[in-house]
């Protein structure tokens, strides 16, 4: 449990990150010497833990969904440890060799199912020491994580005493040297002389309470704020004013009364605006709602609308709700009356989009991730190569306050910047609201809980990153890998269970 906590403690905010090099190694060698359930169990319960200090701050929105991602995603660590282990029992040079391919290829394979949630990155807890997260331009946040559990491994081997000193001692300079390069790199890429933005935009930072925002008849005093964030800023040279996610407490598509309100805001404004609220709408013959966000144009009319694709899963939405419809809340709370009873915060039933579209202005375009949809580097990706110039993260953060939840968050939208060498706006209700470069590097920004309009700058993409061109080759690479090893170690089990060898 204390190295499931330290682990965690790596992706806490400011310097921490450092952690991640060394916290994997005792952890490995306790399971490594482990067999059968006892093996599983440690497996289980590390990933477990884990999971329980980096992401409690869930409960916060979901107490119900915060358990079921603990479970659930407790067993992804348990799967790639368990076949380590077998490794281990088998070859340990080839544990050895497997291990980063393996913790890697789950990670990978986190991002590409509802049952998604690669929060906890291993590449992450290296998101607040710029020069070393330089590197997921070329080898994605997955590439770096293959990198820390590499030299976790190495450093077991400075600790295995039946090594000669010479392979320890070599072990050792391996592992101080793969940090040092990649600082060495980043030391090197990262221009000294920021270049400043050329392109106005107007981040706007309401910080209304949850409580307040929802409360029945209560809508007009979301407008009012907006309204008066705009003006405080309003200026013919912005192109673009940005509202974070569900800003406006009510369903644009299906009231409208509420689209009339933000239009006479944007009329006045005279410029574009990116509004975060709910939307509506009729999918595979049943009435839907989504998380979406909508741009309109200087008119005040709606341009153009992208419902969320990456909802979170067990608190936005149940995985694959179609073939579960049992888990809907709509059906438990007709057999769970606590729910209603004791006001529990049960997982919300929205649908996920099925589109990425690119907002187009006058002479630029982006692309937008609400909220989750900034985890996911190849969903990301795959706008800027779509022909998005910048990227724009609108989130809500204000379920986990101040907590780590909010910060992690946050360095996730940043990495998405760098691997993609594109700038970024990011606004959330309560902060953590700023542009970033593509770099990382934080140009404008405000605190938490501020009511403010920031007006901010970002350039357009002036080239395609080595990742952008290529994608996750270490993400792909390793998942390839794991696949394979799992698919070899069941044939060989089929084989030792079913075909037994004669004796002569």
């Amino acid at each position: 449990m204390a190295w499931s906590f330290l682990l965690s403690l790596s992706f806490y905010p400011d310097y921490f990150g450092f952690l991640a090099w060394f916290s994997l190694v005792r952890p490995l060698m306790i399971i490594s010497r482990l067999e059968g359930r006892a093996a599983f169990n440690a497996a289980y319960f590390f990933g477990f833990f884990f999971n329980l200090f980096s992401i409690y701050w869930v409960a916060m929105v979901t107490p119900p969904g915060m358990v079921a991602a603990v479970i659930i995603v407790a067993f992804y660590y348990a799967t790639v440890l368990m076949i380590f282990n077998r490794l281990y029992r088998f070859k340990p040079l080839w544990a050895f060799i497997a291990m980063p391919f393996l913790w890697t290829g789950m990670e990978y394979f986190r991002t590409l199912s509802e049952l998604a949630f690669p929060w906890s990155d291993l590449g992450y807890t290296q998101s607040y020491y710029l020069t070393i997260l330089q590197i997921v331009s070329v080898i994605s946040v997955h590439g770096l994580s293959l990198l820390i559990v590499a030299v976790n491994i190495l450093l077991w081997q400075v600790l295995r005493k039946t090594l000669s000193p010479e392979r320890r001692y070599t072990a050792l300079l391996v592992a101080l040297a793969v940090p040092l390069a990649l600082g060495l790199f980043g030391w090197i890429v990262i221009p000294k002389f920021p270049i400043p933005g050329k392109v106005d935009v107007a981040l706007l930072q309401g910080s209304v309470p949850i409580k307040v925002k929802w409360a029945k008849g209560n809508e007009m005093h979301s407008f009012g704020l907006y309204d008066s964030l705009t003006q405080a800023v309003a200026d013919t040279s912005i192109k673009l004013y940005v509202w974070p996610e569900s800003s406006v407490p009510c369903n644009l598509s299906a009231t409208p009364a509420c689209s009339q309100q933000v239009g006479k805001i944007v009329r006045r404004s005279g410029g574009y605006h990116l509004v975060g609220a709910l939307g509506a709408g009729v999918k595979d013959g049943k009435q839907r709602y989504f998380n979406s966000c909508y741009q309109f144009n200087p008119q005040g009319r709606v341009e153009k609308r992208h419902d969320k694709v990456k909802l979170v899963p067990f608190s936005e939405h149940v995985p694959y709700q179609d073939h579960m419809p049992f888990l809907e809340k709509g059906f438990l709370r007709k057999y769970l009356t606590f729910i209603d009873t004791y006001g529990v915060q049960w997982w919300s039933d929205f649908y996920p989009g099925d589109t990425k579209p690119i907002f187009t202005l006058p002479d630029y375009m982006y692309s937008v991730q609400i909220c989750f949809e900034s985890a996911f580097p190849e969903f990301v990706r795959e706008t800027i190569l779509d022909g998005a110039d910048f990227i724009v993260g609108i989130t809500n953060d204000t379920w986990f306050g101040t907590s780590h939840g909010t910060h992690a968050h946050s360095r996730i939208f940043l990495t998405r910047a760098v691997e993609n060498r594109c700038w970024g706006i990011r606004v959330a209700n309560s902060g953590l609201t700023y542009t970033v470069d593509g770099y990382g590097r934080i140009r404008d920004e405000l605190g938490f809980y501020e009511v403010a309009a920031l007006r901010g700058r970002v350039n357009p993409l002036d080239g395609y990153s080595i990742f952008t061109r290529y994608g996750d080759i270490a993400g792909r690479l390793s998942l390839l890998i794991t696949v394979s090893l799992i698919g070899i170690l069941i044939v060989l089990w089929v084989v030792r269970k079913f075909m037994p060898q004669q004796k002569a």
